[in-house]
């Protein structure tokens, strides 16, 4: 409880007007969805099923449902922070571009959530992947047991500094997408098992498309890499990348039609390129987001070691 105080006076105090900027956006982005017509959202591949699955809104966007305390409110705070207008500080200029646009809070029938850009509007048929990133997936103030049974659950991600929670790829010979749950990927064991679990992943492209997807998958890795590296704001506990990537073989590209009023706003701030359309690439997760003034070793271990994995199949897949 007092880390989430923390985080939250943190951000307030680098803002002075930020109470007054997200109070009118949120009750103007309540009062002009209210009606909108929801729809379960096609793609979520892990989490958040006990708080009530994301929702797909009419105009394109995800409604994530805001936690309970104190997890729900330190995610609003971050988001509200990273895209608060008056920012001007580079760091979080630069990790906006590495998370999915943020429109601010929802209120339907009591419910709160946070409305954020959809990843996967821009593609025909996407895969999705769900990887949360660290060795260490617990707060500070964690006990012993709660540590022992994670570590059970996911003993790869000791090795590894990460582990899979969950994906979804297309299978054109059935038309449909094949869902690999939680479950299914708690069995992966070894490096070899993580390994094999990338190559069933990226069966859903053509052979020759997969060389440019891992390509592009490592450029945006490399963007996240390069934030990690050099900023000293944040350590993120428990948060994840979400990836994804087109399988539609009749397209090299994404779509570039706009899936609501403010597109040209999320075009602008991600400064979305032709070569990007492939393969999004995006941090999501932040409910357990702290300050701080140290490198963020815990998350770049898992990342530098899920970059050479993918470095490692790009290989294979352009040797054969």
């Amino acid at each position: 409880m007092g880390m989430s105080r923390n985080v939250e006076e943190c951000c307030v105090t680098s803002h002075p007007t930020l109470k007054e900027t997200t109070l009118s956006h949120r009750m103007a982005t309540e009062n002009s969805h209210a009606a909108h017509t929801l729809k379960p959202y096609p793609y979520q591949v892990a989490g958040h099923a006990a708080q009530g699955a994301l929702k797909l809104t009419d105009d394109g966007c995800v409604l994530k449902p805001v936690q309970r305390p104190p997890k729900g409110m330190r995610e609003v705070v971050f988001y509200d922070t990273v895209f608060n207008q008056s920012e001007k500080r580079e760091e979080i200029l630069q990790l906006r571009r590495l998370l999915p646009f943020y429109h601010g809070i929802v209120e339907i029938d009591t419910s709160k959530y946070l409305k954020l850009e959809n990843i996967t509007n821009k593609f025909d048929l996407p895969c999705v992947m769900d990887i949360k990133m660290g060795r260490v997936t617990w707060e500070d103030n964690a006990d012993e047991t709660f540590k022992e049974r994670r570590q059970k659950k996911w003993p790869l991600r000791e090795v590894t500094g990460f582990s899979i929670l969950g994906f979804m790829v297309y299978n054109h010979q059935k038309c449909c997408h094949e869902h690999y749950d939680r479950e299914w990927c708690q069995k992966l064991s070894t490096v070899q098992d993580a390994e094999k679990c990338f190559h069933q992943y990226f069966g859903g492209v053509q052979f020759d498309m997969t060389s440019d997807i891992l390509g592009q998958l490592l450029t945006n890795l490399m963007d996240i890499k390069q934030w990690f590296t050099t900023q000293r704001l944040f350590r993120f506990i428990a948060s994840s990348i979400l990836i994804v990537y087109e399988t539609n073989c009749s397209r090299k590209l994404g779509k570039h039609q706009k899936s609501h009023e403010q597109s040209e706003t999320v075009e602008n701030m991600h400064q979305r390129s032709p070569t990007n359309l492939l393969v999004d690439t995006k941090i999501i997760d932040t409910a357990h987001v702290f300050p701080s003034t140290d490198i963020d070793d815990n998350y770049l271990f898992g990342l530098e070691n899920l970059i050479s994995i993918f470095e490692k199949c790009r290989q294979e897949y352009a040797v054969n």
